[in-house]
């Protein structure tokens, strides 16, 4: 008998867990925070559900039953691995693939992440063993690297993870590739639906904007392109950090166009590690000597103040202070933080770039699929049964779903459903 019990995500975008066991087997699909409980305990943050209930996982010296065990994470989000600084049992292995390892191993050397022990990378295709469980990674398409979906046998059913995925993304490729696969054979398929908690056809920097455009992923190095030949202000430009695609093909972008971005320090790091012979130019420490591509950052100043076409200037949220140092200019906003309106930094964001009459242009792409793309996914899939969860509104996804031969099925937190 295989059981299933979903520990969080079901109502809200984040947080996503599901534990899928068989006898004295588990497999753990992600492991994500679903809020912020600095000011918790573990065993509140368990109780109120910002972390699963897993106290065997989290407290030391608690039994288990399990004598397999594994976890497997989807991608390297938050709401999908946040979770595993917080781990008490060291013993556990952590599954994700070799891309998504290796960011992590620099997120964690820069002290950005808290150390993890017993990571393992997978490869697309790797097929693991937990006991009488199998997991398949395979390779998908979402806003950051070496994001997988992940198919589980438990020798009688097939179980899939979507994880987070996009439709009509740079790698549309592997999505069909493990949709196809898949197709008429699953017992449960669980979908991410992240589109359907909004109006609008993909969450929106500012909610209430009615003339926000919206784009695909290979719409950004185009526009970049045209902003840097034609913005002759400062142009400054604020990627989401762990799009590692978007970051080498933007730095590209600017090469090309010889108006090269300058990039902070652990964002050139990244962009050395996954595009090694790359020319990349970067603000450095002021004890460090400087290259042709290596800048203090006050004399990069004195140069953009006198020459704003000569460099663009990547600027994260943890440097907006560095803005103040400028008057006129342009700030692409793609993805990076503070991600929106609904974030308290946002605002002051905001108030900093008018006060400093820098021009805030969005020119970001999501990592979701739109809502009609999500259901033709599931359609095509054709599960016996197919859960919509990653999604303040899951119910919209299933109510839509009466139109097919899936069975749309909303499970309830922490509840063990059984599959003989």
């Amino acid at each position: 008998m295989t059981t299933l019990r979903f520990l969080n995500g079901l109502t809200t975008i984040g947080g996503n867990i599901v534990e899928i066991a068989q006898g004295d087997s588990r497999v753990i699909m992600d492991f994500g925070v679903a809020s912020d409980f600095a000011d918790k305990s573990i065993e509140q943050a368990m109780a109120d559900h910002d972390l699963p209930h897993l106290p065997e996982l989290f407290l030391p010296n608690q039994p288990t039953k399990f004598k397999h065990e594994a976890i497997f994470i989807s991608h390297l989000h938050i709401d999908h691995m946040g979770a595993l600084k917080y781990l008490q049992n060291r013993k556990i292995p952590i599954y994700l693939s070799n891309d998504a390892k290796k960011l992590y191993a620099i997120l964690i050397a820069e002290g950005r992440e808290t150390p993890v022990t017993n990571l393992h990378g997978l490869a697309d295709e790797e097929t693991i063993t937990v006991g009488s469980l199998k997991v398949t990674a395979m390779l998908s398409d979402h806003d950051t690297i070496g994001p997988m979906a992940l198919l589980i046998d438990d020798g009688q059913h097939q179980y899939l993870h979507s994880g987070d995925v996009r439709i009509n993304g740079p790698h549309q490729d592997r999505v069909t590739r493990w949709s196809q696969r898949v197709q008429n054979k699953l017992l449960v398929y669980l979908t991410e639906a992240t589109t359907y908690s909004f109006t609008t056809e993909q969450p929106q920097v500012i909610a209430s904007s009615q003339v926000e455009p919206i784009y695909q992923e290979q719409d950004l190095v185009p526009l970049l392109r045209k902003r840097l030949a034609t913005t002759d202000d400062l142009l400054i430009i604020n990627p989401y950090d762990r799009n590692v695609e978007r970051l080498i093909n933007f730095n590209q972008a600017a090469l090309d166009a010889k108006r090269p971005i300058v990039w902070e320090a652990n964002v050139a790091r990244i962009i050395r590690a996954f595009a090694p012979d790359a020319i990349i130019y970067e603000i450095v420490a002021d004890d460090l000597p400087m290259t042709a591509q290596q800048w203090h950052w006050q004399d990069l100043v004195t140069v953009l103040l006198k020459e704003p076409r000569r460099f663009a200037l990547h600027n994260s949220w943890s440097e907006h202070q560095r803005l103040n140092q400028f008057n006129h200019g342009v700030y692409l906003h793609a993805n990076g933080e503070p991600l929106g309106d609904y974030d308290p930094n946002f605002a002051q964001l905001q108030a900093q770039l008018q006060t400093q009459q820098i021009d805030f242009v969005p020119m970001g792409a999501s990592g979701h699929a739109s809502k009609q793309a999500i259901f033709d996914l599931a359609k095509q899939i054709n599960a016996r049964y197919t859960v919509p969860w990653h999604s303040f509104k899951p119910e919209l996804l299933a109510d839509k779903l009466i139109t097919t031969n899936t069975e749309a099925w909303l499970p309830e937190r922490d509840l063990y459903y059984e599959f003989k």
